[in-house]
Order: structure tokens, then C-alpha cells, then sequence
């Protein structure tokens, strides 16, 4: 009876102990619960400076730290509002599913990244000298969109895209540069689709969606099942407003047009993290990720594979500051130190006219389709100009840096370059694209 008691005793002090040691609050330790919190706060935070409407999904080390939707309006009949299952079109996301795919024919023997474009087109320029590789890290030379289409993008059929696509001008020899090309992937949607003999669409619902069971995804075109069930509504900020924008824009093209869920591209990201894939998608640092959007709407995927951590994010609304915003996140996850996000106040200073003079000048933006802006100067402001219509006065906060809303944190940097001269460095809705002096 006695050893029965002492036995006891020590079950009990065990089991004591083992509560005393355990994580606490659904099972997280107080590190792990310290990055979800930070990682709560600063999403409430941006949602409270009217700057994001979307769900973020976070894990490490595969403990799932946060899934929540964060919304503008609470009201369940607002067209910004979101739950965690709801679907979000995700843009330039699909070209990770590209890789994926001819990472997955190459394992097959079925294509290989060093084919070059004459092995599946007969008259493409340059043919002989652009690789599937190329087309992938957006080294082909090829622009980033087709040239002067006015809209009609939305109508093409992928057969088409192509043979528009051959009557680009090249923007650089093949290989000896990079420059960022969704025509680039209009044409490995082609070559994929002919490879398995049906859309694009259709053979990543097929071969990604149907296997992986990313049952909430799907897409808008060229599909056999209508798999929209919860789709977000785009949104952009006009005049003071949040207001709705359609999703599917004329200007853009059908091909990949695809849509998904945070938890299903956690899926997505979980498969790809193993090999063989994973050595064909991660990069130098040993992540792999990729960012997509559009008009009204914002799309981030991210697996850290060497600091073991991963997530999504998703927002149907855009003044979101996008790349700050995933930098902060990459900070948090590593338990680094970031500044929340707070209300901007910036201020102007006063710089002598021959500072502002040499900016002055024509900067063409390539991320933007070729835009060119004009700068001038007007008493103590620099103006823009796009084809002749003014469209912003910037102030100055530093020699080089420059802004037209003090609540925004969007500028204008100039930049000195080789030749003496100033390229410029803008940001818009939190991507920066760079200018190059004409």
C-alpha cells in the first residue's frame, strides 16, 4: 500500500510538472505566442489606419500561429468584408504554380528549362537564343506587357497571345538582363497547355489543385467546374473612399486567371517545400515565395525553408504598404524588432532651385508598361507631367527624396546613376518601381 502511495506521489508531481511546462493558450509556447501576438497587433493596427482588408495565415515551424481575417467594416453585408475561408484572386501567384509545373514536367522527362523557344515555335524571334529558364527568371528580353492593345488583352486566346508576342521588340539581348515579363509567362502557359494537351487553367486545377486537394480554389476561365463559392470583391481608395472595383479588368489577360483560399495555398506551399521541387523553386536564401496583383487587390505566398516558417496573405483592397509590410512580417516570424504601423506626418523642406534642377527631366518606368513622366520645376515644387497633363506636385523632405501626400509613405527618390544623371525610384500603393532617365 505504501509503494502504491510513493508511485502515486511521483505520477502526481509529474503531472504537475508537465502542466507547469506546458505552453499555454491553445498550446504555444510564450516565444511562439509573443511573434503571434506581435504579428496580431501590427495587422490591427494597419486595419485601423484604414490600410489593409484581407486574412493573413501564419506558421512556424509547423505550429500554426495565426489565422484571421481583418476587415475595414465589421458588417457582414459590407462588399470589403472577408472570413478566413474566403477566396481571393491571386495574379502573378500562378506564375509559382508555372515553375511548379515545368518543374514537374522536367522530373517527368517531359520538357527541360534549357529548351529553347524554337523547339516549340517555328518563326519566334530569337528562338534559338531564349530558354525556358529565360521565360521563368524574366531574362528573355521580351516586355512586360504586349504593346498597344488598348483593352483588348481580355479577348485573347492563348495562341494569340503568342503570336502577338513575336511582334514585340526585344528589350535587351537574351540572358544579358532583367526585366520583369508577363508575356514571358503567357508563352509557358502555351507551352504547358500543349504539353498536356488541355488550358492552362484547366492542368493546374488537374495537376495542382485536384492532387493537393486545394478544394477552394479554381479558375474564372477556361475551366470545366465553376469552382467560386466565397470570392472577395476588389476595392480601391478614390476620393477619400473605399469603393469596389471589378476583379476582372479588359486590360488584363484570361489565361491564369486564378483564385484561392489562404489554407489552400499553404497546401500549395507545403508540397512545393519538398524535393525534388524544392530545389528547383527556392532561391539563394532558401525561400521561396511570390507576390501578385492587381487593381483592388493585393497577394503574398512565403516559405522560409532554412528559419522554418511560412505564410499567406491576402487583401481585397490595395493601399496596403505591400513590401513593407512582408518585409515587417519576415521580421516578425524571426523574432526581430519592427515599428508598428502609425499615422504618417511628414515634413517638406525647402531646397535651392539648382537642386531641384537636376531632376528635371523624362523617366521611363518599364514595370509600367513603358509609362514616361515628365519632371519640372515650379518655384519650389517639382511637377509631373504624363503626356503633357499635370498630374502631382511633389514636395521635398530630403535633397533627393520627395512626396505629395505628408500622410503617405509613398515617394519620389532620385537616384544618381553612371552617367551623372538622376534615375528616379517612385512608390505606388507600396511598390517601388524604378524610372530610368531618358
Amino acid at each position: 500500500m505504501r509503494y502504491c502511495l510513493i508511485v502515486f506521489s511521483l505520477i502526481l508531481c509529474l503531472a504537475c510538472a508537465e502542466q507547469e511546462n506546458a505552453p499555454k493558450n491553445g498550446g504555444l509556447s510564450p516565444k511562439m505566442e509573443s511573434v503571434r501576438d506581435s504579428l496580431d497587433t501590427y495587422f490591427s493596427k494597419l486595419t485601423g489606419l484604414q490600410k489593409f482588408n484581407g486574412v493573413v495565415l501564419a506558421y512556424k515551424q509547423d505550429t500554426l500561429l495565426l489565422k484571421k481575417a481583418y476587415n475595414l467594416d465589421s458588417d457582414i453585408q459590407s462588399s470589403t468584408y472577408v472570413t478566413d475561408s474566403t477566396q481571393f484572386d491571386i495574379h502573378s501567384v500562378s506564375k509559382l504554380m508555372t515553375y511548379y509545373l515545368v518543374a514537374k514536367l522536367e522530373v517527368e522527362d517531359k520538357l527541360h528549362r534549357n529548351q529553347t523557344l524554337d523547339m516549340f515555335f517555328e518563326d519566334f524571334p530569337k528562338g534559338k537564343d531564349i530558354t525556358l529558364q529565360m521565360l521563368l527568371d524574366h531574362s528573355s528580353g521580351l516586355p512586360r506587357e504586349l504593346m498597344d492593345l488598348e483593352g483588348e488583352e481580355y479577348s485573347l486566346t492563348s495562341d494569340q497571345i503568342v503570336e502577338f508576342a513575336k511582334k514585340q521588340p526585344f528589350l535587351f539581348q537574351p540572358g544579358t538582363d532583367v526585366q520583369y515579363s508577363n508575356i514571358g509567362y503567357e508563352i509557358l502557359y502555351n507551352i504547358i497547355s500543349k504539353a498536356y494537351q488541355k488550358p492552362f487553367a484547366q492542368c493546374v486545377v488537374d495537376e495542382i489543385f485536384e492532387p493537393i486537394g486545394m478544394d477552394g480554389s479554381g479558375a474564372h476561365f477556361f475551366v470545366e467546374e465553376n469552382r467560386v463559392k466565397n470570392m472577395a470583391q476588389n476595392h480601391v481608395l478614390k476620393d477619400s473612399l473605399v469603393v469596389e472595383v471589378a476583379n476582372i479588368q479588359r486590360d488584363e489577360f484570361r489565361t491564369a486567371r486564378l483564385f484561392s483560399t489562404v489554407d489552400d495555398l499553404k497546401k500549395f506551399m507545403d508540397h512545393v517545400k519538398q524535393e525534388p521541387y524544392a530545389s528547383f523553386l527556392k532561391n539563394e536564401n532558401g525561400t521561396i515565395a511570390k507576390d501578385g496583383g492587381s487593381k483592388g487587390i493585393r497577394a503574398q505566398v512565403y516559405s522560409d525553408l532554412v528559419n522554418d516558417f511560412d505564410f499567406v496573405v491576402l487583401a481585397n483592397y490595395d493601399q496596403m504598404p505591400f513590401f513593407d509590410t512582408i518585409e515587417d512580417i519576415v521580421k516578425i516570424l524571426k523574432s526581430e524588432p519592427v515599428e508598428y504601423p502609425k499615422e504618417i506626418h511628414r515634413k517638406a523642406i525647402v531646397l535651392d532651385k539648382e537642386v531641384l534642377e537636376r531632376y528635371e527631366g523624362s523617366y521611363t518606368f518599364a514595370d509600367f508598361d513603358g509609362l514616361v513622366l515628365d519632371v519640372k520645376v515650379e518655384g519650389d515644387y517639382l511637377v509631373i507631367f504624363q503626356d503633357g497633363e499635370k498630374i502631382g506636385t511633389l514636395q521635398a523632405e530630403t535633397p533627393t527624396v520627395f512626396f505629395e501626400n505628408p500622410k503617405a509613405a509613398e515617394s519620389f527618390e532620385f537616384v544618381e546613376n553612371e552617367s551623372g544623371t538622376y534615375d528616379a525610384l517612385m512608390g505606388w500603393k507600396g511598390i517601388v518601381v524604378e524610372g530610368k532617365r531618358n
